[in-house]
């Protein structure tokens, strides 16, 4: 079963060679290209991904409560703000705009089955500034009150990179049932109740976590 997948083309030469990358993949159909992210709504088809440079948390809502789509946004430029209020809103994929072919159908593969994607430089902009501490203010990071293994910090990670967790075994050179255990004892520890809540805390903590833990 392939993913099905809506373009929002902004017209740019980027958005021609997305438009290009996707319909080439065999486990992606583009079932839409549209010039508005508002179209999707009259598209009269329940897209499972919209791909799309364009961010508004009101659209967003609007579409995820009429198709369940999700978003995956490709940004010229990323901005701490927009990476935080879209992953918020229910984005599940923010990349910029020079991914590679392979990074963008992983991204669309991880949306599709509800994870989420963020490629390195959305995922450097959820950091803090160095010049500011883990207090309160501006830089000010919401980390659980949680203390994570090094081994499930190391597990946090590659889900935040959209590894799954037969990858990750592979990767860490151990078995998947043990893979399994170390994300179990992270949601149990977290209160993330399935696969998406473990991304999600990777995203907010791991990556910010393991910068000030390693």
């Amino acid at each position: 079963m392939t993913i099905t997948v809506v373009v929002v083309d902004d017209g740019s030469l980027t958005f021609r060679g997305v438009i290009d990358v996707l319909r080439a993949a065999p486990e992606v159909t583009v079932v839409g290209v549209l010039p508005y992210l508002e179209s999707v709504a009259e598209l009269g088809v329940a897209p499972r991904v919209i791909v799309t440079n364009t961010f508004c948390a009101k659209s967003v809502a609007d579409l995820q409560s009429l198709h369940h789509s999700t978003l995956l946004v490709m940004s010229p430029t990323i901005d701490v703000g927009q990476v935080r209020a879209a992953l918020r809103a229910g984005v599940r994929a923010y990349l910029d705009w020079d991914v590679d072919p392979a990074t963008l159908l992983r991204a669309v593969v991880a949306a599709g089955r509800g994870d989420v994607y963020l490629t390195m430089a959305a995922r450097d902009a959820l950091l803090p500034d160095p010049g500011r501490c883990l207090g309160g203010g501006p830089g000010r990071i919401d980390v659980p009150p949680v203390s994570l293994t090094a081994r499930e910090r190391d597990v946090l990670r590659l889900v935040a990179e959209g590894l799954t967790h037969k990858q990750i075994a592979s990767r860490l050179s151990l078995s998947k049932s043990t893979v399994d255990t170390y994300a179990h004892r992270v949601r149990q520890k977290t209160g993330a109740a399935n696969k998406a809540g473990l991304t999600r805390v990777a995203m907010s903590f791991a990556v910010e976590a393991e910068a000030y833990s390693s």
